[in-house]
C-alpha cells in the first residue's frame, strides 16, 4: 500500500475533504457493488449514503501497517453493511406482513360494530369512575367544583370557596394518578 493512500485514509477519519476525495477515488468500486441492490424506498443517493457510512466504518477500523490493501477491505465492509441494510428492511417488511389481517366486508362490519360497542362501554366506565370521584368530594368541594365551571370569577360565593376548589383540584389529580 502506498504511503500517500494510507495518509489519505488516516486523514479521512477527521477531515471531510479527505473523506470526499477518498470516496471519489473508490466510487467505481461502490457503483459496482451497489449495482445488484434495489429496494423500493431507496433512491440512488440513499445507496451512496449507505456506502459513505460503510466507508466511515472501514477507515476507522482499517490498519494498513500489515501491508493489506484498503480496496478489498472496503468492499468486504460495504457488502456486509448493505446486507445488514437489506436484513433490516426485510425484517421490518415481514413484521408488517405478520401483523396484517385480511379483511372481508363482513369482517369489517363486525369490527365496526365491536368498536362502537367498545366506545359505548368506555363512556359508561368513564361515567361510573366520575360518579365515584364525585362521591369522594365533600359537599363544599362539590359546590366549589360546580361553581368553578361558571365564568363569574367576581362571584362572592366563588371567592368564599376558593380553598375548597383547591382541595377538589388536588383530589382530581390524586384520583387520576390512582386510576
Amino acid at each position: 500500500m502506498k504511503a500517500t493512500e494510507l495518509t489519505l485514509i488516516n486523514e479521512a477519519i477527521t477531515n471531510s475533504t479527505a473523506f470526499s476525495q477518498l470516496f471519489k477515488q473508490y466510487r467505481p468500486l461502490v457503483l459496482t457493488v451497489l449495482r445488484p441492490y434495489h429496494l423500493r424506498d431507496f433512491s440512488h443517493e440513499d445507496w451512496l449514503q449507505e456506502a459513505r457510512i460503510a466507508m466511515l466504518k472501514a477507515i476507522t477500523r482499517y490498519d494498513g501497517s500489515s501491508g493489506s490493501q484498503f480496496g478489498p477491505y472496503y468492499r468486504m465492509v460495504l457488502q456486509s453493511h448493505l446486507r445488514s441494510v437489506l436484513r433490516k428492511h426485510f425484517a421490518h417488511k415481514r413484521r408488517i406482513d405478520a401483523t396484517a389481517i385480511p379483511v372481508e366486508d363482513s369482517a369489517l362490519e363486525s369490527l365496526q360494530e365491536r368498536l362502537a360497542l367498545r366506545s359505548y362501554e368506555d363512556g359508561l366506565l368513564m361515567r361510573i369512575e366520575f360518579a365515584q370521584f364525585l362521591a369522594r368530594l365533600s359537599p363544599l368541594e362539590y359546590e366549589a367544583a360546580v361553581i368553578s365551571q361558571t365564568d363569574s370569577s367576581e362571584d362572592p360565593l366563588l371567592q368564599r370557596h376558593r380553598r375548597a376548589l383547591e382541595r377538589s383540584r388536588i383530589k382530581i389529580l390524586k384520583f387520576s394518578r390512582e386510576e
